[in-house]
């Protein structure tokens, strides 16, 4: 185990994330997506995504996606924010993923994690067994960042080479809406835009396990958390609530 791994695991026990059982969802991260219409008089297609993060199996993965999700400022010069709001969907490979999490570049060729520029795959215990589970994308061996992909089928050959990390419990329409966008036959971009514009925590009481029957289902498990506004929103709704007062 390397001197960075240690460092990670190290992090991730200090917040609360511990390695115990495989099925323990610890936290819950959604994804707004926006897909820009085919044509101009189109309503564009909106919806959100919910993800269960299996903590206990996998701390250091989970924990890494779940600070990119709420928005994660790097504490060393030039101090670089990782979000996934406002990145894109840039690639689509038709009944097998969907892959985004560009954080740097956007098009599919940057990406950085929150404790170096990449981390090592921390283990294979998930399997890639239906739709709806969620991967690290990676080039090669030990070569994990932000950027991961959601399954739109079963791909059980990715086992043992990409490490799944959570599980689509709400929004499975929405994913079989992002997979039916028609890529680009050479390069997997998808043909319309399709953007997060959001991406945050669930508020989650306490830890919970997912069970085996749940693992293949193909329509939404349900989120156990509630969302909850950020300061942002809260700060923009109590400004807009004293705008309106002052007109009355």
């Amino acid at each position: 185990m390397n001197g960075l791994l240690v460092a990670c695991l190290f992090v991730a026990l200090s917040t609360g994330y511990c390695t115990s059982n495989n099925n323990t969802v610890g936290t819950e991260a959604y994804l707004d997506f926006l897909i820009t219409p085919k044509e101009p008089q189109d309503e564009p297609v909106r919806g959100r995504i919910v993800i269960a993060l299996f903590t206990e199996a996998l701390p250091i993965t989970t924990y890494n996606f779940a600070q990119i999700a709420k928005g994660f400022t790097k504490a060393q010069p030039p101090h670089q924010k990782l979000h996934y709001k406002n990145t894109y969907v840039h690639r689509i490979v038709p009944d097998l993923i969907a892959q985004m999490g560009d954080v740097t570049v956007g098009d599919g060729s940057g990406g950085r994690s929150i404790y170096a520029h990449i981390f090592d795959d921390e283990n294979f215990w998930m399997s890639h067994r239906s739709a709806g589970w969620v991967s690290m994308a990676n080039h090669g061996p030990d070569s994990n960042q932000s950027q991961f992909f959601i399954t739109l089928n079963k791909a059980r050959w990715l086992d043992n080479k990409n490490v799944v990390f959570g599980r689509v419990i709400e929004g499975m329409e929405m994913l079989r809406k992002l997979g039916g966008v028609d890529p680009d036959p050479y390069n997997g971009v998808p043909m319309q835009l399709i953007k997060i514009t959001d991406a945050g925590l669930y508020k989650l009481e306490k830890p919970y396990e997912l069970s085996e029957k749940d693992f293949d289902r193909d329509d939404d498990i349900g989120a156990k958390g509630k969302y909850t506004k950020n300061e942002k929103e809260e700060k923009k709704e109590k400004e807009d609530r004293k705008s309106k007062s002052g007109k009355q």
